[in-house]
């Protein structure tokens, strides 16, 4: 059987790791995944998780089976955590929810289920976007459309060109949001963009399918999703995507949320839980376990998210103070080179003004190393790597 498998497509994020492993040279550099480091390169365990590790283990957490669905505890913390304890949607609304292997497991379980119910239903992705978010979706059998979103050579978000092509939605299609930090431009809308946003939803019947993989890595933890809950008080139906993974530093833990939620009583609130309840059963049963516990101490303990907060603001702030840096050094290096975006924009990731073959002698010659469309972490850049950085740009155009 397997002498007939034919040779898949190259993964450009696995291919641009391999090439990473075999360079030889110490001063190599790895500003593609998205990690945060600190300084020294070190990736970090946050103080708040490892005191709430500590409490788990003292109190003899067990390792039983939980159900399909998850852990409701941690549904309900990070559903208060995303959408505010005062949300509508939380007072009056109907929530069907379940904890998922990260944001990527909400993300295909969402497709897969939207599939089962609406065959003809098009999920809609911003262009540029994160592309194996979009690989969840057409490994489930749905159909791509995209919208115009950013100018990777002017780094303006095409607002206007946004709403004309979103207008072409359907009732029923998916609208896949990001809900801050947008990746890999890092370029967010701003709140009356969510609210034409909103009302473009209204118009065509589509769903938002908003994705919270970032939350308090722009502005702040309540700031980062203000255009979601905005957005999420009118339409009469919101999904949730949300992933604990780098508000929190556990990235191999899978701490993730899938939310349906509906305005007022669901009649079908039942027949859908059960429906989600299979989706997740037939593809890996029951979301590991760890991590969302975690996330629950921290959440519900106020001296352990009082530290959660302060620590993330102190993140936050760095990568702030590290765009702001590599902005000047680039401008230094480059005649006119107007580098305004790289602050303007928020959270890990920019796409730099670095065509194909400019990236390819980045690492060739420079040994640095980023995603395509030179979308760069600065979470993994160090301050002392700002000027080598700047310096190979300008010595590759």
């Amino acid at each position: 059987m397997f002498e007939k498998i034919t040779a898949a497509a190259e993964d450009a994020t696995e291919a641009m790791f391999l090439r990473l492993a075999e360079d030889p040279r110490s001063d190599k550099l790895d500003l593609g995944i998205g990690i945060y480091r600190e300084e020294g390169g070190e990736i970090p365990l946050m103080e708040c998780v490892r005191q709430a590790e500590r409490r788990l283990i003292s109190e003899g957490m067990h390792k039983g089976y939980l159900n399909p669905l998850g852990n409701a505890a941690y549904c309900r913390e990070v559903l208060k955590l995303t959408l505010g304890e005062q949300h509508p949607l939380l007072r009056d609304g109907s929530l069907v929810c379940a904890q998922t292997p990260g944001a990527g497991g909400a993300l295909r379980t969402a497709a897969e289920l939207v599939k089962e119910i609406n065959a003809n239903s098009r999920a809609w992705f911003s262009d540029p976007v994160w592309p194996h978010q979009m690989d969840f979706f057409l490994g489930a059998g749905m159909q791509i459309q995209r919208y115009r979103y950013y100018d990777l050579k002017t780094t303006e978000r095409l607002d206007e060109a946004m709403i004309d092509d979103l207008r072409q939605m359907q009732a029923g299609d998916i609208l896949v949001l990001h809900g801050s930090c947008h990746n890999p431009t890092g370029e967010d809308p701003d709140i009356n963009q969510w609210q034409r946003l909103t009302q473009v939803v209204l118009d065509t019947g589509a769903i938002p399918l908003v994705d919270v993989a970032y939350q308090g890595f722009g502005d702040g933890v309540e700031e980062d999703v203000a255009g979601l809950r905005l957005m999420a008080a009118q339409v009469p139906e919101i999904i949730l995507a949300v992933s604990s993974s780098k508000s929190f530093g556990i990235y191999r833990d899978r701490a993730g949320m899938l939310a349906f939620c509906r305005q007022g009583k669901n009649p079908q609130e039942t027949a859908l839980r059960h429906r989600l309840r299979d989706c997740i059963r037939r593809n890996y049963f029951m979301p590991p376990d760890h991590g969302a516990a975690l996330i629950i101490d921290i959440l519900s303990e106020p001296k352990l998210r009082s530290l959660w907060v302060q620590e993330l603001n102190g993140i936050r702030q760095r990568i702030a103070g590290l765009r702001r840096d590599f902005r000047l050094a680039m401008e230094n290096q480059l005649d006119g080179f107007d580098g305004s975006f790289l602050e303007r924009q928020k959270g890990m990731f920019s796409c730099l003004p670095v065509d194909a073959d400019q990236q390819q002698r980045l690492e060739k010659e420079f040994g640095i190393y980023m995603l395509p469309m030179a979308r760069m972490n600065f979470a993994a850049l160090a301050q002392s790597q700002i000027e080598q950085v700047a310096q190979a740009i300008s010595r590759t155009r």
